[in-house]
Formats: structure tokens, C-alpha cells, sequence
């Protein structure tokens, strides 16, 4: 098996010295950004009062157009590398990076050319997800540290890390190549081996071209060569977005949310209750749950007490309306959450709401990420309402002290609450408040006997709900 100690040069001539001289190699098609220029103008500045690393391997800069494309271009850089430079080193900094002066030291420091030849930066990816309905796309950062997976239905391929360490050196399967240090040894065999680094691997399991940079990870991988990020050494990626008012209220630090609010939830089933207690304690500490369950429910009432729920019994019924109604009668808090089980809570919920609320709105949607009418802010499922409000006015069309027209069987519950509101003038809509709603309709979910129940009352339920609106339209 071939040794990983690397091999002499392969050409011509006197033995080359091993050094710690570190090329600079950027593909460009005629642009570059602000942001690297910047940031390599310091990087030199920096390097010429240091270890001089730089200075000592110079810069490749290799012009990116026509078939070649960026993996033609890369091999050509290697090619070029290994045949007119000493170094030992090869970095590739890519021309939409900004990076600190310090880079190439800081890599320098923690690579290892038998232990730790390939060793990148943190840097962050764009990934697409869906359609935005606007001709554009809506998108998300993800760590471009990868590891190599085989999900349940046979496919591979790299996923990206949710997470990481900070200011740790990790081994991982792959990365980019936006800012990764290489090691001549790894090129030289993978060209004596192959014959180029970049060209692009097929994935069989996916029909589907892995991205030039994976790919020499891969060929890395195979012969032997392991693979680092190291994640204390940090970059900016100038990457284009589509912004939205998803992300904007994203981004926003709501004011800390400052009274108590009772989060109301039917005990109907036991399977959400550790879920969505899980994702509630995490959130907030200023709601209390109350899980309403009804007589002859005892697997799902002892689900709830055990996730740390409080348990309310009512005999005034079972449907999801009597089960709010009943919430609220034997509760105190300045604010009413309705909501069933099947949702996550997200970081910052209560602080969105209530700071949307301030002192003028009585009943703040909050976005459940998969209704529409819910995304674009003119409904909610799932909503935050004020005591007061409904002591003196109530929050269905049925008057003080009722938060839901008991006549529904589930569906149009919070239609009547949301128009009803909207009417008053006391509706608002907090985009930034997250309570993700893991339902079917939307694929979160499989069907269940509860939601077939409800299904089977829909257009029973429409219809009340349009004669109900017709009856207290404005």
C-alpha cells in the first residue's frame, strides 16, 4: 500500500528541500470582489511582517471561461503548481471570500503534512430550497463541512453539519475549496494516480454531478489523505440572496416578552406531548402549559403530566372549541395561547408576539412556516390572545368570556377568532413569532385518526362558518 509520507517532486533535477512556502491560487473569469482584494492586499501586508510564507510560494491566478469551466481550471492550477513552484503548500482562496490577515498563518499552524494535509477554513455555503413564488429562491447558510451518509432509502452522498464546535479542528469526509490548504504530496499522487484532482465525480445513487471541489475530496479520501476544517479560522462568502420579509424578521431581536401567558393545547393525543414540551421549555420561560383533556382519556393525560404539562380535566366536551373554552375559564394568565399538539416552538416566539402586540392589538397571529395564509400574514392557525379582551369582548362572535364558537367540530375555529379580530381592528400578525405546524396537509406529518376526524367534519364546519360570517359581516 502507498505510504502517506510525501514523495520526492516528480521532475527533473536536484532534489527540492521541503519548505513551509505556501501558494496562493485563485480561478477568476474577469471579477473579482471588493472583499477578497481587500482581504489579500492584507494578507500579503501581513505575511511580509510575519512568517513570509506567501512571500516565499507566490500566487497562481488562473483565468475561468469556456468548456473547462471551474474543475478545467483548478486541474490547470495544480498542473502549473507542481511544475513551475517550490512550495510545499497550496492554498485556494477563492475571489468571492473576505478573510483575516492571519489566514494563512493560522492554517499553517494546525496542518501536518502526513497528519493533517488538507486542512480548510470555516466557511459557509448558500443553499437553495424552494421556489418563492417571485422568481426567485429561498435560501439558507450551511457550514461547508460535509461528512459522507447513506440515508434510509439507499441514496449517498455529503450532508451538510447542522452544527459545529467553535475554534475546533475537525475531521470531516469533505469541504470546499473557498479557502483550503493542501499539501503538494496529496496533489502529486492524486494526479500520478488519476491524472487530475477536479473533474467532477458522478454520483450513481443520485444521477446527479458532485461539485469539483467535493470530488477531490473524495479522490483525497480514497487515497488515504484525511480532511479537516479547522472552525477558528473564519470567512465571509459574497454570495446573492433573494431577500424577503422572511428573513428580515428573521434577523429582528424582538424586545424580551414581560407577562405570563397560558398555553392552551387539547390532550388528544399522546404521541406530541414530549415534543412539543421539549421545543416550549426551550423557548420561554414565561408560559405555562395547560393540556385540556376530557374524561376517559388516560394514556394521553398521563403523557401530558409526565412532559411536564399541567392537566385540566372538563367534561363540557371533547371537541377542540369546548377544549379552549374550558382552558380559559380555569386559567389566569395575562394572555391566552391556543394552539394544538402537532407544532415546535422556535427561539423568541413569545417575545415576537408580545412585542407586536404592544399595547393596541389583542390577538397576534404567529407563523406556522407551511400555510400560505399564514406565511403572507393574513391568518394564523395558532395564536396569542389577550385576557382582557376576551373577558370584555371575546374572541369568537358568541360574546364575553368565550374564546371559540363551540358549534365547530375543529376546522374554521380560527377563521371565526382571526375575522373576528380583524373587524375589532385588533389583528395583527407576528411573521417573526415561529410555531411550526407539523400537520399533514403540509407532508410534517402522517395522517392519524384525529385529523381524519376532523377532516370528516371540514366541510360541515365551512359551511357554519359562512353562514356565521354572513350573519356578523360589517
Amino acid at each position: 500500500m502507498w505510504s502517506r509520507r510525501p514523495p520526492p517532486r516528480a521532475r527533473s533535477g536536484p532534489a527540492r528541500v521541503p519548505n513551509d512556502a505556501v501558494t496562493v491560487a485563485y480561478v477568476h473569469p474577469n471579477e473579482i470582489t471588493q472583499s477578497w482584494h481587500q482581504s489579500l492586499l492584507n494578507l500579503i501586508a501581513w505575511d511580509l511582517g510575519s512568517e513570509g510564507h506567501v512571500a516565499r510560494g507566490g500566487w497562481l491566478a488562473i483565468r475561468c471561461y469556456g468548456a473547462d469551466g471551474i474543475a478545467g481550471a483548478r486541474d490547470k492550477a495544480v498542473k502549473q503548481f507542481l511544475a513551475e513552484k517550490d512550495a510545499d503548500w497550496l492554498l485556494w482562496i477563492d475571489t468571492d471570500m473576505g478573510f483575516a490577515p492571519d489566514t494563512v498563518d493560522k492554517l499553517m499552524a494546525v496542518a501536518d503534512p502526513v497528519d493533517r494535509p488538507v486542512v480548510g477554513g470555516l466557511c459557509f455555503a448558500q443553499k437553495q430550497h424552494d421556489p418563492d413564488g417571485m422568481g426567485g429562491w429561498t435560501t439558507s447558510m450551511v457550514p461547508t463541512i460535509y461528512d459522507w451518509v447513506t440515508l434510509e432509502s439507499g441514496e449517498q452522498g455529503f450532508l451538510s453539519r447542522t452544527e459545529y464546535p467553535v475554534n475546533t479542528l475537525l475531521k470531516c469526509a469533505g469541504t470546499g475549496s473557498a479557502c483550503i490548504l493542501i499539501h503538494r504530496s496529496v496533489l502529486e499522487k492524486m494526479v500520478q494516480d488519476y491524472g487530475f484532482c477536479y473533474q467532477r465525480v458522478m454520483n450513481p445513487t443520485r444521477n446527479q454531478l458532485i461539485g469539483e471541489d467535493l470530488s477531490f475530496c473524495m479522490r483525497a479520501g480514497a487515497l488515504g489523505f484525511p480532511v479537516f476544517v479547522h472552525t477558528g479560522i473564519r470567512t465571509t462568502h459574497f454570495k446573492p440572496s433573494w431577500l424577503s420579509e422572511r428573513d428580515f424578521w428573521h434577523q429582528v431581536d424582538a424586545v424580551p416578552a414581560k407577562e405570563r401567558t397560558a398555553v392552551l393545547v387539547p390532550a388528544m393525543r399522546f404521541k406530541n406531548a414530549e415534543r412539543f414540551m421539549a421545543s416550549l421549555r426551550a423557548s420561554t420561560g414565561l408560559a405555562t402549559v395547560y393540556a385540556i383533556a376530557a374524561p376517559g382519556e388516560d394514556e394521553a393525560e398521563a403523557a401530558w403530566r409526565e412532559a411536564g404539562a399541567e392537566v385540566l380535566m372538563t367534561s363540557q366536551g371533547t371537541t377542540f372549541a369546548t377544549r379552549m373554552n374550558a382552558g380559559y375559564s380555569l386559567t389566569t394568565e395575562p394572555w391566552v395561547f391556543v394552539t394544538g399538539d402537532d407544532v415546535t416552538f422556535r427561539a423568541g416566539w413569545l417575545d415576537h408576539a408580545q412585542a407586536v402586540a404592544g399595547d393596541r392589538f389583542h390577538v397576534v397571529g404567529t407563523n406556522d412556516l407551511s400555510n400560505p395564509r399564514v406565511t403572507s400574514g393574513e391568518h394564523a392557525t395558532h395564536m396569542l390572545i389577550r385576557r382582557s379582551y376576551i373577558d370584555e369582548t371575546g374572541a369568537s362572535w358568541d360574546g364575553p368570556k368565550n374564546v371559540c364558537h363551540e358549534g365547530y367540530r375543529h376546522w374554521y375555529v380560527d377563521d371565526e377568532m382571526v375575522l373576528a379580530s380583524k373587524q375589532r381592528n385588533v389583528w395583527a400578525m407576528a411573521l417573526g413569532s415561529v410555531v411550526e405546524h407539523h400537520h399533514p396537509l403540509f407532508g410534517k406529518a402522517d395522517n392519524d385518526e384525529v385529523y381524519e376526524l376532523g377532516q370528516s367534519f371540514s366541510a360541515q364546519d365551512r359551511k357554519l362558518f359562512e353562514e356565521r360570517a354572513a350573519e356578523h359581516a360589517c
